[in-house]
């Protein structure tokens, strides 16, 4: 098999399986007395172990290969769900959610900078296109599919997950893939290779505020919109609706480079989300809510192409830098539900959101002064 269909597989596997996952384990908890605090402090567990073990693992990916690498991960996952099955208390989830991000943190670097690999700009940013949108995809699929999934057959969706981490680490493990014939783009690009580099800090502020916000809304809305009654196969399709606008952002993006290297297109992103979050904070309409979710995808699409480009726009092997976009990912991911779930529990459960803003808001003045800063100098 070739290598980038294997990997557009890879990534739209692993994305719609943790995709329903992370609505699953949300339910499961509310189910054995979870708490807004626990389930911030749960997304955050996951979220420690991802970040630091991303940092170290994707430079460690470079030196033993890829390929093993994902199909390391991949056999990780199937015990840590079927363990899933088993639990009747919320310390249990702690313990898995920490092993779930141990077994994960190196996926995303391994197959990333294997994607990358030989390709040079306008390659690059096809193959970020056609990786983004495949991930998304899953994204689509993978809450809808769960909503519908816990609401019939609730233990049924971990065994499912087991069954899928299984087969793609036989995959992994015994596809011959095979690598693509010609390499694309000029290895002589040092203008956008100085370009990429001046960008690369501002991608990684916008993506740390991105997933701040993306974490908060990930683990605590559930239990906002079961709280107001919405159904949970209702909730499904409303999350699903992030991963929608992902997949759209994702194949517009990914046709033009006119984004590459300005600041205006991040900045109107991020105040779009702004007003997304104040969506969520003040309404209880259906409709409105699936707005505000339309708008964080728009900007997941968005910066995590940014920094996912800028990292590997590069002549150097890409583990290390795209291990620190990912551990990036993973601190807002990490700090976002647990401070978000500190605020929605001692504070109010829609203020989480407009703590979410404040930081999209701070992050933007960051990029601004960082920019402003580089290029005078």
């Amino acid at each position: 098999m070739r290598k980038a269909p294997f990997l557009y597989l890879s990534a739209f596997l692993m994305d719609g399986g943790l995709a329903l996952a992370s609505l699953c384990i949300p339910l499961l908890a509310i189910r054995v007395g979870g708490t807004y605090d626990d389930l911030g402090a749960l997304r955050a567990t996951h979220s420690l172990t991802y970040a630091l073990g991303a940092f170290w693992l994707g430079r460690l990916a470079d030196r033993i290969g890829y390929q093993r690498s994902m199909a390391a991960c991949c056999l990780l996952l199937v015990p840590v769900f079927a363990s899933y099955y088993y639990v009747s208390a919320v310390w249990q989830l702690f313990g898995l959610a920490l092993l779930t991000g141990i077994a994960t943190c190196a996926f995303w670097p391994s197959l990333q900078a294997w994607l990358a690999e030989g390709q040079k700009s306008d390659g690059l940013r096809r193959r970020i296109g056609g990786f983004n949108m495949s991930w998304s995809l899953g994204m689509v699929l993978g809450p809808g599919l769960a909503g519908a999934l816990y609401a019939a057959y609730a233990g049924l969706s971990f065994a499912l997950l087991a069954a899928l981490f299984f087969a793609m680490f036989v995959g992994a493990a015994l596809l011959q893939v095979r690598e693509d014939g010609r390499k694309q783009g000029d290895p002589t690009e040092t203008a956008s290779l100085a370009a990429a580099r001046i960008f690369l800090p501002v991608a990684w502020i916008a993506n740390f505020s991105t997933y701040f916000a993306i974490g908060i809304v990930r683990s605590l809305f559930p239990k906002l919109a079961t709280d107001l009654g919405v159904q949970t196969a209702h909730l499904g399709y409303l999350m699903a609706l992030i991963g929608l606008a992902q997949l759209v952002t994702f194949a517009l993006i990914s046709r033009t480079e006119r984004w590459q290297f300005r600041l205006w297109p991040l900045v109107a992103v991020q105040f779009a989300a702004m007003l997304g979050l104040g969506v969520l904070a003040f309404s209880a309409s259906l409709i409105a809510f699936a707005g505000g979710l339309l708008l964080l995808g728009v900007l997941i699409g968005f910066t995590y192409t940014a920094s996912g480009f800028y990292s590997l726009h590069s002549i150097a092997p890409g583990g290390g830098r795209i291990g620190i976009h990912e551990t990036i990912l993973g601190s807002g991911n990490l700090f976002g539900p647990l401070a978000g779930g500190l605020v929605g529990e001692y504070i109010g459960a829609r203020t989480p959101y407009m703590l979410a803003a404040g930081v999209i808001a701070i992050a933007l003045t960051a990029q601004a002064i960082y920019l402003r800063r580089a290029q005078a100098s």
